[in-house]
């Protein structure tokens, strides 16, 4: 699998940091209730584009559906995943986060 594609990162960026930085705190239950303490997120190093547990299903009409593993101070990666949807405009919204 060659990973997510260049054209949706940015976009995917912007959402992960809003996510980590607490701008999404609807999207964040599963965290706060992951492992015995909760967990907390951290900025989405690199790696997440390319790894193994990344997946994307890219539409016929230029949408896509983007699951990225979440890393964690506890974990890197954890069992936290989070869903986005690219639409064919290129702008990307995580629908949810949850644990695989």
């Amino acid at each position: 699998m060659a990973g997510v594609p260049e054209r949706y990162r940015a976009s995917i960026r912007h959402e992960l940091d809003d996510l980590v930085a607490g701008a999404r705190p609807e999207l964040v239950t599963w965290v706060h209730q992951y492992g015995d303490d909760g967990a907390t997120l951290i900025e989405q190093p690199e790696d997440i584009w390319a790894h193994e547990r990344a997946d994307v299903i890219e539409r016929t009409d230029g949408s896509a559906y983007v699951v990225l593993p979440l890393w964690t101070t506890q974990e890197a990666p954890s069992d936290l995943s989070a869903e986005v949807e690219i639409a064919v405009d290129g702008t990307a919204e995580i629908s949810d986060v949850h644990v695989l």
